[in-house]
Order: C-alpha cells, then structure tokens, then sequence
C-alpha cells in the first residue's frame, strides 16, 4: 500500500527554535553516531541505528577458529546466542539526520450511486483522515511546540537546493519499520538508515540525511524563510484545532472518490 504525504511536523522543546525554524528555516541536525549513543532518552536515542544486517540466532550459525601455539588449526560452534546478530556499518555515523513526523494517508478509491452513498463515502474519508492526522501519546511529550509543514513538496525543494549549495549530498524517505522478532536478512547501504525497529513506529518519521566533507559533528542547514509553507501551534493543540477533511468540490461532478 503506498502513502501519500499530507503533512510534515516538527515538534520542539524550546519555542526559540520553533521560530528560528520558520523565520530562516534552521535545521540543526545531530550524527547517527550521537544518535546512537544517547542513553536515558528511548524516543531520540536508539543504539541500533542504520542496521546493515540482523539476523535471528535461531537462523544462523557462528565459528571461531583459531591455532594453537604449535600450528594447528582449531575451531568450534558457538552456540544459543541470546539475541539477534546486528551489523551496522560505522561510515554511517557520520551522517547528519533531520527528523520529523510524517501525517500519511493511503491510496483509496470509494464509489458510490446515489447521494446518500456519497454522503456515507465521504463521512468515511473524512473518519479516516482524522485518525490518521491524530497525534499519539507520544510524540505529543516530546515538546511543547510544533511547526507544522503543510507544504510538503516546497519543503523539499527548499531543502534539497539548500543542501546543494552547501555541497551535501542528501537522502530523504519515510523511514520503515521492520520487527526485530522476526525479521532475519540484509539492508542496502543506503535503505539501512531508513530502517528502524517498530517499537518506534509510533513516531512515524519522514528523515533528511546529509553527508559532506566537512569534519564529522553537530550541523546547521538554513533552508529560507517557511513563510506560506509553515506554521507554528501548540503541540497540545494539534489534535485539536487541526483537522483534514476531503474538499468537498475535488468529486462533485463525479461517481468515485480517490
């Protein structure tokens, strides 16, 4: 099923950096790496970032061989391994990340024959989109104040020609989440870092990743002004004062709604 972008948000605990992000469009982006160390905070730290591989114990065997002092060569089965065997390249560590939640609704397609069916389709739509814009638990304690981005494809824009002034080389997607139970095989260099377990799925991240020859570190892309693009609110608001609903005009003339 595919996802189509309605919104993206960016959620701050400090009203200062709500504003610098929609008066210059301030981007200050951590490393993998510190992401990776971060310790006392679940919902921004993960020591399994960007996983290369994860292979399930129960599906994998390990050797050590070794020689003795007198030339001979020796191995053996290590066995009932506790846990899963995570791989991570360290090339990734380097990578500065900008994240955000991402409010996605899926492809639909509803018809209807009358106008109390359209009625009914659209009552449908709109139930859908509601809890689909709805913040959980969650990302509401992450901070007071929130930007919302409610230009999506302008955003990008902005944010790749800013990156490529700079010289980054960029990367940005929905980030996909995979369960750590039973999930046993490989990522692709570039998809691992847009691979994250799902006991984070509830953060529904869309992420921007840079990497340049700059030294390794903390960074600080300016992207413009997020005038029409953006705007700020209480993230205690959100669900709230902020609402999607189906334009009433896109199927007026029409038999299907999609």
């Amino acid at each position: 099923m595919t996802r189509k972008i309605a919104l993206l948000v960016k959620v701050f605990d400090k009203e200062e950096y709500a504003d610098a992000f929609i008066q210059t469009g301030e981007m200050f982006c951590k490393t993998i790496g510190q992401f990776k160390r971060i310790e006392g905070d679940v919902a921004r730290g993960d020591q399994f970032e960007a996983p290369s591989d994860w292979h399930q114990p129960d599906r994998i065997s390990l050797t050590i061989s070794f020689k003795t002092p007198d030339g001979e060569e020796k191995s053996f089965p290590i066995e009932g391994l506790a846990g899963p065997l995570v791989m991570q390249s360290t090339a990734h560590d380097r990578l500065n990340a900008f994240c955000m939640y991402a409010v996605t609704v899926p492809d639909f397609e509803e018809s209807y024959e009358t106008e109390e069916e359209r009625l009914r389709v659209v009552e449908k739509i709109n139930s859908m989109l509601k809890i689909h814009a709805t913040l959980g638990e969650e990302m509401l304690s992450l901070g007071e104040h929130a930007v919302l981005i409610i230009k999506v494809a302008d955003f990008i824009d902005k944010v790749s020609k800013a990156a490529k002034s700079e010289g980054y080389a960029s990367w940005r997607g929905l980030i996909d989440y995979f369960d750590p139970e039973t999930f046993h095989g490989s990522f692709g260099v570039v998809e691992s870092v847009f691979k994250k377990r799902n006991i984070y799925s509830y953060q529904k991240e869309f992420r921007f990743f840079f990497d340049s020859s700059k030294p390794e570190g903390e960074k600080t892309l300016h992207v413009g002004p997020l005038d029409g693009i953006a705007f700020k609110l209480k993230t205690s608001e959100i669900n709230s004062k902020f609402d999607m609903k189906l334009a009433e005009d896109q199927h007026a003339n029409g038999d299907s709604i999609g």
